[in-house]
């Protein structure tokens, strides 16, 4: 009887496992529990998913660190929360700003300040890749850009670009699809449809190289805003990278 009782419990986990896969997205690509279970594997394999070598300082006092980071599209989700078209998006904006800015290939996120819309995906995008920060006056909120919109500037040269994602590009049915639901006259499909037109989006963006995609500036005839903190002090951390070596 315990034979039987373990078969048919067996029988029945497999049986369950088969009927999830029926129902299981096209862009899961593993299992609830795995590690990775946010990240696509279509996104990890697309030819074009923005890739970015970073320069830091190496502690709080610290210089330059000797060897830039790698910071990918799966580090911007598990940083934002979520995937979605928007954090694509900014990516792929940012991306063609720092080729513009860091022709060398590595971004030094102790010289940047950038302008940004307030979304929650494109602000987080650009504090994370950029370093700056809105309480240091170096992440300045823009509610004239639109969410695709940024203006970069490398502090140390003064260059700026301002990027955007071209209108050729840019899906309006996404627009629509978010204007429906903010309104409230929705219903739950619109929630699921939403979703597949993002990450149809998402995924023409990732398919080409982001220059594609993006219109950009050489030194925009742009007017910084105000930062939107008060004075909560300077950062410090990074005053230190130029220090020479000890001897």
């Amino acid at each position: 009887m315990a034979r039987d009782t373990f078969y048919l419990e067996s029988f029945m986990k497999t049986l369950l496992a088969f009927l999830l896969s029926l129902t299981t997205p096209a862009w899961a690509t593993s299992a609830p529990d795995a590690p990775d279970w946010y990240y696509p594997e279509w996104l990890a394999e697309a030819p074009h998913a923005p890739v970015f070598k970073v320069r830091d300082t190496v502690n709080k006092y610290g210089r330059y660190a000797s060897e830039p980071k790698i910071i990918t599209i799966k580090d911007l989700i598990k940083f934002h929360g979520h995937f979605c078209g928007g954090l694509v998006e900014g990516a792929t904006a940012l991306r063609v700003a720092f080729d513009h800015l860091f022709p060398d290939g590595v971004i030094d996120r102790t010289d940047l300040m950038i302008a940004s819309n307030n979304s929650a995906c494109g602000g987080d995008i650009a504090a994370y890749l950029t370093g700056a920060r809105t309480r240091f006056g170096t992440h300045l909120i823009d509610p004239k850009l639109k969410e695709s919109d940024f203006v970069v500037k490398r502090i140390s040269s003064g260059k700026t670009v301002r990027v955007v994602i071209n209108a050729a590009t840019y899906p309006h049915d996404v627009r629509t699809q978010m204007k429906k639901i903010e309104s409230g006259q929705f219903e739950p499909a619109d929630i699921d449809r939403f979703q597949d037109v993002q990450w149809a989006y998402a995924k023409k963006l990732v398919s080409r190289p982001a220059i594609e995609s993006v219109d950009v500036t050489d030194n925009p005839d742009y007017t910084w805003p105000e930062p939107p903190c008060k004075d909560m002090g300077k950062r410090r951390d990074n005053d230190y990278k130029n220090v020479p070596e000890a001897h």
